[in-house]
C-alpha cells in the first residue's frame, strides 16, 4: 500500500491508497503560510507544527501498513524557509519531501480530479496560493498558479468582505478567461464550501464527491458566512481554522466563476494528492 503526505499552505494531509473509489484523507491544519504576507517567509512556529504533523502522518501511516511514503510540498515551501523546513522534516523521518513548482501542482490537481478525461477546468484555491488548469482528456492547454490563497490573503487585507472583494476582483485577471466543458472544484476550500451546502453535520467525502454548487448557492452561502455570529455552530463540518478563511475562498470562487462565465461548479475529493501519485507511479512504470 502507498501513502501520501501533502504538506499544504493550509493543512498538512494523509492518504492511504486504499484503491478506494474515494480514499479518506486526514488532516491537521497547521497553517503553515501563517504570516506569510507580512513576514515574507514561513514562520517558525508554522514550521514546528508542519514538521511535527508530517511526522506523525509518516508514523501512521507504516503503522498502517505503507510501503512507500510520498511527501510533496506546494506553494508554502516554495517560499523562503521551505528548504530549511525540507531538511528538518527529512532529518525526522526518513523521506524525501518533493517541492513542487507552481505548474506542477496545477497540473497534480487536474489529474487528479479528471483522470485526464473530457474538456475540464480545475480550480484549487490553497492557503497561499491559487491554481487553474485547463485540459483536454489528458492534454494540458494551460497551468497558472497566482500567489492569492486564503490565509495569504487574510494576512494581507484582513476579513472584512468588501476589501476581500475588491482584492480578488483586482487579482483574479492573473488568469486567462478560459472555456471548458465543466469546471471543477478542489482542495479544502472547494469540499468545505461542498459540505456546507450540503448541509452536513458529519464530513462525508463519498457525497461530496461529484456534487454540485451553483453559482446563487455559493451566493446564498457567502453572504450567510459573512452575517454568521458563530459559522462553526451552523456548519461543524469546517473546523475553527477553516471557518477564519472560509469566506475568502467563497468570494474567490464566486469571482473566478464570474470571470470565466460558469453557473456552477463540481466537487471532487479527488486533487493533487491522487494526481501526484499517479505521475509517480507512471515514472516507475518507465
Amino acid at each position: 500500500m502507498d501513502a501520501v503526505i501533502d504538506i499544504g499552505s493550509n493543512s498538512v494531509r494523509l492518504m492511504l491508497n486504499e484503491k478506494k473509489s474515494v480514499n479518506a484523507k486526514v488532516l491537521n491544519t497547521t497553517q503553515l503560510s501563517e504570516g506569510l504576507a507580512i513576514l515574507n517567509r514561513l514562520d517558525e512556529k508554522a514550521m514546528v507544527r508542519t514538521a511535527n504533523a508530517v511526522a506523525d502522518f509518516f508514523h501512521a501511516a507504516k503503522k498502517a501498513g505503507a510501503d512507500r511514503v510520498f511527501v510533496f510540498g506546494t506553494e508554502a515551501m516554495r517560499c523562503p524557509g521551505g528548504e530549511t523546513l525540507k531538511k528538518t522534516i527529512e532529518s525526522t523521518v526518513p523521506v524525501n519531501v518533493d517541492i513542487i513548482s507552481g505548474e506542477k501542482e496545477a497540473i497534480c490537481g487536474y489529474i487528479g480530479a479528471t483522470g485526464g478525461m473530457g474538456k475540464n477546468a480545475v480550480i484549487d484555491i490553497g492557503g497561499a496560493s491559487v491554481e487553474l488548469t485547463l485540459g483536454n482528456d489528458d492534454k494540458i492547454l494551460y497551468a497558472e498558479s497566482l500567489k492569492i490563497g486564503v490565509v495569504r490573503t487574510r494576512d494581507a487585507v484582513g476579513c472584512n468582505k468588501s476589501d476581500i472583494e475588491k482584492y480578488y476582483a483586482d487579482k483574479i485577471g492573473g488568469f486567462k478567461k478560459i472555456s471548458a466543458d465543466k469546471l471543477i472544484g478542489i482542495g479544502g476550500t472547494a469540499t468545505s464550501l461542498a459540505s456546507m451546502a450540503l448541509c452536513q453535520k458529519v464530513y462525508d467525502a463519498a457525497s461530496i464527491h461529484g456534487s454540485v454548487i451553483t453559482r446563487d448557492r455559493l451566493g446564498e452561502l457567502t453572504e450567510r458566512i459573512f452575517s454568521s455570529d458563530d459559522i462553526t455552530r451552523e456548519f461543524p463540518t469546517i473546523g475553527e481554522k477553516r471557518a477564519g478563511v472560509i469566506g475568502h475562498g467563497a468570494i474567490l470562487l464566486g469571482i473566478a466563476m464570474d470571470y470565466m462565465g460558469f453557473k456552477e461548479i463540481s466537487v471532487s475529493e479527488h486533487d493533487n494528492i491522487e494526481g501526484y501519485l499517479a505521475l509517480q507511479n507512471l515514472t516507475a512504470s518507465r
